[in-house]
């Protein structure tokens, strides 16, 4: 989920909330927004990484270079793995406090 969309989603959340459950949205929603970050800033400093081993080759150090490039690419395909998932959690804290009907009457069937 990108930033927008986070904003969004949380945009769905009642003010009538209670803290301890609005605490855990926001904190599902500050991950979020953490991983679509890093992985936005992981994409560019990968790229920068593999430019940089096409010039440490010829030099000698083509391996260091591809050490770092392949540190980066690691990192980035774990949090795009793991993206989807604390995407998910943060819709089903939002579910739960949204989709609360609160107070309804029970006990009450068709009076017809």
């Amino acid at each position: 989920m990108n930033h927008a969309q986070i904003d969004r989603l949380l945009s769905s959340v009642p003010d009538s909330t209670e803290p301890r459950h609005l605490k855990r949205v926001h904190g599902y929603a500050t991950t979020a927004r953490r991983i679509d970050t890093r992985i936005s800033t992981l994409r560019i400093e990968l790229e920068r990484a593999l430019r940089a081993v096409d010039d440490a080759v010829p030099e000698g150090r083509g391996d260091e270079a591809s050490d770092r490039a392949l540190e980066l690419a690691r990192e980035l395909d774990s949090l795009e793995r793991i993206q989807p998932r604390v995407d998910s959690w943060l819709r089903v804290s939002v579910g739960a406090v949204s989709d609360d009907p609160g107070l309804e009457p029970f006990g009450e069937g068709p009076t017809a």
